[in-house]
């Protein structure tokens, strides 16, 4: 039988074979010395966690432990002409609350938007995101408004007021109970009119520490705060007392009122027309008193009306101090030639026929011995008498010149009268005897 002629394909197999592998060896030989493997590095690859809500659900929430929601480093490894299309963002890290563990941990899955198929790894320095869990506390918070800083000179805040006075704060119960306060600040300083503005909502642990928000729900962060500055002035406090001190004593005048001045804060328009504040007669009553009188005086009564204290602190609450001392005395000398007369009738003149001090003593024309005037004060106001500035006087117009309608000629009895100090008063009364006589007698 002839043999049948072989395909020509396979003549000379061998060859061709050993050619289909030299040439699978070079390919692979050059693609690898043309697009080499490489490993690329991408830093801060910040975590997506998936499926939270089935721990919302339940009533709890949850804080990401130590920023483990941020893979630091994230190392892709695979061919150059992979790797070097690739940048920071088509790097997805997810984390399943669904593969939640005992430990409150979840595994991190690394991955590539773009090529991930043909990469040959990709992996991470950080393999799960560490949580803590627990119940949710919800809590309402009175909102009130602070300020920082000092407006300028001669102004004070006099109120601030808020849009909102509460407001609801949720989260983890730990954080949630270690808040205490709730304040917006506004930062005043060197204003010299009212500040209407937008503040954030700081929250505060008892130790005056601010709390961390970013864990916690808030129905507001921020709210309008109007904050009312206004100009102030420094005025005197002035004092009088009433009542009379006990016998043998007297009031000194000296009135003393600590603070002595307080600062009131109000409208421009207002304070121009403040001098001081004055306390009533009728709060300090030194009615029967023997010795210094001192009294709590609440200034705020007294206030003129738009004002208020300025000063941090005061409450408005000032001592009064009225001095009262026994009276003192002391003995002057005048003679009968000294005594002035005054208002004597016209065409008629006066003769003094005799002078009485009541205290022993007596003179007239012919005997003009020396007299006596006892002054009763305090000793102060005494201090100031002189008997050159007595001046004693008769003056007629004291008495009753009516007669019997033939003149004011006769005989009269009266009193002297003597320039004194102020506060100061004669104890003995000086009796005279005169005479008034037409000028042609």
């Amino acid at each position: 039988m002839k043999d049948r002629k072989k395909p020509a394909i396979l003549n000379n197999i061998g060859l061709k074979i050993f050619a289909l592998v030299t040439a699978a060896i070079m390919w692979l030989l050059v693609t690898t010395i043309n697009d080499p493997v490489v490993t690329s590095q991408f830093d801060n690859i910040p975590v997506k966690l998936l499926n939270t809500n089935i721990i919302t659900e339940a009533g709890k929430v949850y804080t990401v432990l130590d920023n483990t929601d941020v893979v630091p480093v994230v190392k892709v490894t695979g061919a150059r002409s992979i790797v070097d299309s690739i940048d920071k963002d088509n790097i997805v890290a997810t984390a399943d609350v669904k593969n939640l563990s005992e430990l409150e941990t979840v595994d991190i899955v690394l991955s590539s938007n773009k090529y991930n198929g043909k990469l040959e790894s990709i992996r991470g320095s950080l393999e799960a995101v560490r949580l803590n869990i627990e119940d949710r506390k919800d809590t309402i918070l009175t909102l009130r408004v602070s300020t920082s800083g000092e407006p300028g000179a001669g102004y004070v805040v006099r109120e601030s007021a808020a849009d909102q006075n509460q407001i609801r704060v949720s989260g983890p119960e730990s954080v949630v109970s270690s808040i205490v306060s709730a304040a917006a600040i506004v930062d005043v300083s060197g204003a010299s009119g009212t500040i209407t503005t937008a503040a954030d909502v700081v929250l505060r642990d008892a130790e005056g520490t601010a709390v961390d928000p970013s864990n916690l729900t808030m129905n507001i962060s921020s709210v309008r705060v109007t904050v009312t500055i206004l100009p102030t002035r420094e005025v005197p406090v002035a004092a009088s007392v009433s009542g009379t001190p006990a016998s043998g004593y007297a009031a000194t005048r000296e009135i003393t009122v600590e603070p002595a001045s307080v600062v009131i804060a109000g409208k421009g328009s207002v304070l121009s027309g403040i001098s001081s504040i004055a306390i009533p007669a009728e709060e300090l009553d030194i009615s029967g008193a023997s010795d210094t009188v001192s009294r709590t005086v609440d200034l705020s009564k007294y206030l003129p009306e738009n004002t208020s204290f300025a000063e941090a602190g005061f409450d408005g609450k000032v001592t009064v101090t009225a001095g009262v001392e026994p009276l003192s005395h002391r003995t002057l000398e005048f003679a009968l030639n000294e005594v002035r007369a005054v208002n004597v009738p016209e065409g008629y003149r006066l003769e003094i026929v005799s002078l009485d001090d009541n205290l022993g003593h007596t003179a007239s024309p012919l005997l003009d011995s020396p007299l006596q005037l006892t002054v009763s004060g305090l000793s102060a106001d005494l201090a100031a008498l002189s008997e050159t500035e007595l001046d004693p006087v008769f003056d007629v117009s004291q008495l009753d010149l009516s007669g019997d309608g033939t003149g004011p000629a006769g005989s009269y009895i009266g009193g002297l009268r003597f320039t004194l100090p102020e506060y100061t008063s004669a104890v003995n009364p000086v009796t005279a005897v005169v005479r008034i006589r037409k000028n042609e007698e």
